[in-house]
């Protein structure tokens, strides 16, 4: 009797054990959810791209880039092409002497001689004006017998005289066609003290 008075009173307390343990167990609501990506839609990932991707460098083409062009096609005869080289070069800079003096003498080719003047002058303008302003930093580097910087100075305005002797000289033919003798002849003389010495040779066939 004591016997199964003690097996049943264990199966009780077993019984009652179980049932707290269930109550006691909540169900994981609170929990957030993790969100499948849709087909199609690709999954976030915190990885930095590849070195690869990462160090690939994009060329920038510059005023230079296109002036060169536009001499390349302006040496296969493609005038047309080169000017808008020209114009991309002029573009990007307003003051580049070279691509103005480029421009001009594509436009007296096509026989444009008005607009060829006006490019030449601003070319010839542009190039007196850097040879100015190097000759006065090489004068106020002597003052101060920084005397490599004034050297470097006078360097640059003495490769500049060329390419104005060559703005002069082109101008003088495109004042030529425009029957305008007298500033012509000024040009071609101005050219060639500048030592583009081709313009001797215009000189005595057009102004002497």
């Amino acid at each position: 009797m004591v016997k199964s008075t003690l097996t049943l009173i264990a199966l009780l307390f077993l019984s009652v054990l179980v049932f707290a343990q269930t109550e006691g167990e909540k169900p994981e609501t609170d929990k957030p959810k993790t969100e499948t990506p849709t087909k199609g839609t690709p999954a976030p990932t915190d990885q930095e791209p590849s070195g690869e991707a990462k160090g690939k460098k994009v060329k920038v083409i510059t005023a230079l880039d296109y002036l060169n062009m536009g001499n390349q096609k302006k040496e296969m005869d493609d005038i047309d092409a080169a000017i808008e080289d020209y114009n991309k070069a002029i573009e990007m800079n307003p003051e580049y002497h070279s691509a103005y003096l480029a421009r001009g003498s594509s436009r007296f080719i096509l026989q444009d001689f008005e607009a060829s003047l006006r490019d030449l002058n601003t070319a010839i303008e542009l190039t007196e004006e850097l040879i100015n302003a190097a000759i006065k930093r090489g004068n106020v580097k002597t003052i101060l017998e920084d005397w490599k910087g004034a050297a470097k100075e006078f360097n640059k305005s003495n490769l500049l005289k060329p390419v104005l002797g060559e703005a002069l000289f082109n101008r003088g033919n495109v004042k030529y066609f425009l029957e305008d003798n007298e500033g012509c002849c000024e040009d071609l003389d101005k050219a060639g003290k500048y030592g583009f010495l081709r313009a001797y040779s215009y000189i005595k066939k057009y102004c002497q």
